[in-house]
């Protein structure tokens, strides 16, 4: 029986699966490392880790599915961190993450000299220090040693791509996350690049997601038990490849919750009216996009109320995930008037305000934690809603939401979003959907499936809105914008202190 290996560096972990050809799991390896906080808003990651995460996690699948039947290796990672490596292969630095803050000012700076909107005309992509340049150019202002040794700069999926085969590549939608990729001529704005200080040189080769990168070097597959020669195919971002393992094609949302929350869609043409609060990057799948928005907390909120909220029943090893599900479901639609505003860590989608805080309102003596619970589910819902509302601003059908991640487990959080968004929200089988997604890319890349897309799928829950609390929700929704517009204004004061 034939199989496929995939490798997905995510952001607190790697991800080591081996499929059958039919998209079956058949053994999976969970290889956690570190993210290092040298100071405030720094967020760094050290490539070796995931290098060495990843060897330890292929041996272990290894074990349990076999190597002799191992046909292609997929890949798939976190997107906008880089990574500097010198001509030997060597790391000059740990790589700056997606989440790190420090080039807030390079930010701004690359906004002035370009204009937000020329930037997202052409990238498709808001100036902020998610995103590649940004981070560039905060390494020529301060470390420009290494702008000068670096031999090429890759993000996380084409560092492990590099280990296995000795090629650099970059596939489109790791390549659009940069904010140095020209998204309507599908290459590199060279515009930028001068600014920041490198060449287009110091990168990777343009490849499409479903390329084959280079094959597997005789040292590496001796060192880690595998067939010398397999195939490896590029893949591409950790969420175009979970949409496309999710199946999000035509009408249907994706919003994936855990750490953080992604609304996205598949289109097979840039919006003409894209919105210039909304997020344009190449899709995995040739020729299409993912029109995306997001949420920088939703898990984080849920992990911050287990912790300060609940935190005797998580000492005693309760089930704290499932109590805050059974104490919201107490407290109702519109939780007895609690309103929360969800922007811990700044907001993206809607509002781009790096710095928006989280807001509690409406709160009396009367409320109980279980009003809290639910506010907190209920205001992450609220701004899906938002993100959804502008999709559909720009004429795209967002029908059904396909709920995916940490998130999806809950029966409560999804039949509240149902009620929220006031439209079905679907749970389907799929497990590990970015992976799924790298090895549906890789099993087409080496001719062993017709098509990417995969019509059958299997659904698990599927939650109807309920039109009563459709109606609350409705009211309740009006107040939150409310509230954002009421309060935004003094975010900036607030910073300060």
């Amino acid at each position: 029986m034939e199989k496929i290996l995939t490798i997905d560096i995510g952001t607190t972990a790697c991800k080591v699966i081996v499929f059958d050809l039919q998209g079956y799991i058949l053994a999976k390896a969970n290889r956690e490392y570190p993210t290092y906080t040298p100071q405030i808003e720094w967020a760094e990651q050290d490539p070796l880790d995931w290098w060495k995460e990843a060897v330890e996690g292929i041996k272990q699948v290894v074990q349990v599915a076999g190597a002799d039947d191992i046909v292609a290796i997929g890949l798939s990672s976190q997107r906008e961190t880089v990574v500097p490596i010198d001509r030997e292969g060597n790391v000059l630095s740990r790589a700056i993450s997606w989440m790190d803050r420090r080039s807030r000012v390079e930010a701004e700076e690359i906004s002035r000299q370009f204009g937000k909107e020329t930037i997202h005309k052409i990238t498709g992509l808001i100036p902020d220090s998610t995103f590649t340049a940004t981070k560039l150019l905060w390494l020529k202002k301060h470390q420009p040693e290494i702008l000068q040794k670096a031999y090429v700069f890759l993000q996380p999926k084409e560092f492990i791509g590099y280990m296995l085969t000795g090629q650099a590549a970059t596939d489109h939608s790791l390549a659009s996350r940069t904010m140095m990729f020209d998204i309507n001529k599908r290459q590199w704005w060279q515009d930028i690049f001068e600014f920041v200080g490198v060449k287009t040189s110091q990168f990777p080769r343009l490849c499409y997601a479903d390329e084959i990168i280079g094959y597997l070097k005789k040292d590496v597959a001796k060192f880690l038990g595998l067939k010398n020669g397999i195939p490896v195919v590029s893949g591409g971002g950790d969420r175009p490849s979970e949409a496309l393992g999710a199946g999000i094609v035509g009408s249907r949302v994706m919003e994936s919750t855990g750490t953080a929350t992604n609304v996205s869609m598949s289109s097979n043409r840039i919006p003409e009216n894209l919105d210039p609060r909304v997020v344009c990057s190449c899709h995995v799948i040739r020729d299409h996009y993912l029109i995306e928005q997001g949420i920088n907390t939703s898990g984080t909120i849920l992990r911050w109320i287990r912790d300060n909220f609940y935190r005797g029943e998580k000492e005693k090893g309760e089930n704290v995930y499932e109590l805050i599900d059974n104490e919201a479901e107490s407290s109702g639609p519109g939780a007895n008037g609690v309103v929360l505003l969800p922007f811990f860590m700044g907001s993206r989608a809607t509002r781009w305000n790096p710095d928006a805080k989280g807001v509690l309102f409406g709160l009396t003596l009367t409320h109980s934690r279980a009003d809290i619970a639910r506010a907190v589910l209920e205001g992450i819902s609220y701004e899906i809603r938002a993100c959804i509302e502008i999709l559909e601003s720009m004429g795209l059908k967002a029908e059904s939401i396909v709920s995916m991640g940490g998130g999806a487990k809950s029966r409560v959080w999804s039949k509240i979003k149902a009620d929220i968004l006031g439209k079905a929200v679907v749970v389907e089988k799929v497990q590990e959907a970015a992976s799924k997604g790298a090895m549906l890319l890789a099993s087409y890349a080496i001719g062993a499936r017709k098509s990417l897309i995969e019509e059958k799928r299997e659904v698990l829950f599927e939650y109807q809105p309920d039109s009563k609390n459709y109606e609350i929700y409705n009211r309740v929704y009006e107040i939150y914008n409310q509230l954002y517009n009421s309060v935004s204004h003094l975010y900036s004061k607030i910073s300060q202190y």
